[in-house]
């Protein structure tokens, strides 16, 4: 099974070096975008995680022709991000569920598990799980959600793979999530100093 956006790690993969979704330099933007800014951009944020999982998802599970893929993963994103913009908790479930079931491919994909009758029990578990992680820690978990996200977008388009694509995605991860999380204790430094001033 080749699924090489979740198992080989995060190469060009399904983008095509002809860059089929884009020249490469524009994933690179979007992930640094997302990778520094993600707080703060949660709508798209949710909408590339829509996109990512439907599109991340193995052939043997979802057969579909690649531009029928890339259509269902387009409509998926963008029912994402609308749902964000209109309803905030329930695109906040929705997005911790897209995030735990696309998590759960990707690990069951890495780790070499196959594939049989129970793998749908344990998408729904990891979606289940995420819907209600992102709920209760939604500020915290949408700085780690998009670093994420941006480090799988940037690494993509540089296209490494295997352990070195891995490494680096967990390299800028750190890196997203310390950049946030300092914006968003200076912020709340200045709230404070506005409220108390």
């Amino acid at each position: 099974m080749n699924i090489s956006l979740w198992s080989d790690g995060v190469s060009l993969g399904r983008f095509g070096s002809e860059g089929a979704l884009g020249p490469p330099w524009l994933w690179v933007v979007a992930g640094l975008l997302l990778l520094f800014l993600g707080r703060q951009l949660y709508t798209a944020l949710i909408g590339l995680v829509g996109f990512f999982v439907v599109y991340g998802v193995p052939e043997d599970l979802l057969p579909l022709a690649s531009e029928m893929r890339l259509m269902v993963a387009v409509g998926v994103g963008v029912l994402a991000a609308l749902l964000a913009f209109i309803v905030r908790k329930v695109a906040v479930a929705l997005a911790g569920a897209l995030l735990g079931a696309g998590a759960a491919l990707w690990a069951i994909s890495f780790f070499g598990v196959r594939w049989d009758i129970l793998w749908w029990i344990v998408i729904a578990a990891a979606a289940v799980l995420g819907a209600w992680l992102l709920r209760v820690v939604f500020e915290t978990a949408l700085i780690v959600v998009s670093s994420f996200i941006g480090a799988l977008l940037i690494m993509a388009a540089v296209g490494l793979e295997g352990l070195a694509a891995h490494a680096g995605v967990a390299v800028l991860i750190v890196v997203g999530v310390a950049f946030q999380m300092g914006r968003r204790r200076k912020a709340e430094r200045a709230a404070k100093k506005a409220s108390s001033g």
